[in-house]
């Protein structure tokens, strides 16, 4: 429910980023959403994603590796400490990120599978895929520390759709990234709405 209701912001949010065909592109000095740098840093691990899965494809190995997923949710509820953020927070977005990544290796297995499609080139070694999605796991945590201050507000939701949407589109994000990206968000917003 929650990714259906966050897919649909996003989606909207894109129609706003987007230009109309008869407009000028958006001016280099309109300023960026709140959550750019964050959204920029998810982006940037998700788009890690493909080499994770070329390489497990080349392998044999499973997409799903609980003991990695447990060395990067203990690392990151390190990092929360260390930033005055509540490790149990940082925990939940962190799962997202790593259900993001494998719903983008899952989709490129299918894809892959298919007549035609085939993976790209990989090593084996997946040590410096995950030391860069290591440097992008501090970048988020570190994005998180800075904006507290919107992510348990009611500007979180937007804010998160229109970041999500700009950094897609930098990206080059096909629909299976940005469903992933969408993913990768929801447990970001803070905000209680409240319900009983």
């Amino acid at each position: 429910m929650r990714l259906r209701g966050f897919l649909v912001g996003l989606m909207a949010a894109s129609t706003l980023v987007a230009p109309p065909l008869s407009t000028p592109p958006l001016s280099a000095a309109a300023p960026s959403p709140a959550l750019s740098g964050l959204t920029d840093a998810v982006a940037g691990r998700l788009a890690l994603a493909d080499a994770v899965a070329a390489s497990k494809w080349a392998s044999g190995a499973a997409i799903d590796d609980p003991a990695r997923e447990q060395v990067v949710l203990d690392t990151v509820s390190q990092l929360a400490l260390d930033r005055d953020l509540d490790p149990a927070y940082v925990r939940n977005v962190f799962r997202d990120q790593i259900e993001a990544s494998k719903t983008v290796q899952r989709g490129l297995f299918a894809l892959w599978e298919l007549p035609g499609p085939t993976a790209p080139p990989a090593t084996p070694d997946l040590g410096p895929v995950r030391a860069a999605i290591n440097e992008f796991n501090v970048a988020i945590v570190d994005e998180l520390a800075a904006s507290r201050d919107v992510v348990t507000t009611l500007r979180c939701p937007p804010e998160l759709a229109v970041s999500s949407a700009r950094s897609a589109a930098g990206a080059g994000f096909d629909p299976l990234h940005v469903a992933a990206l969408a993913q990768a968000g929801e447990s970001v917003c803070a905000v209680s709405t409240g319900s009983s």
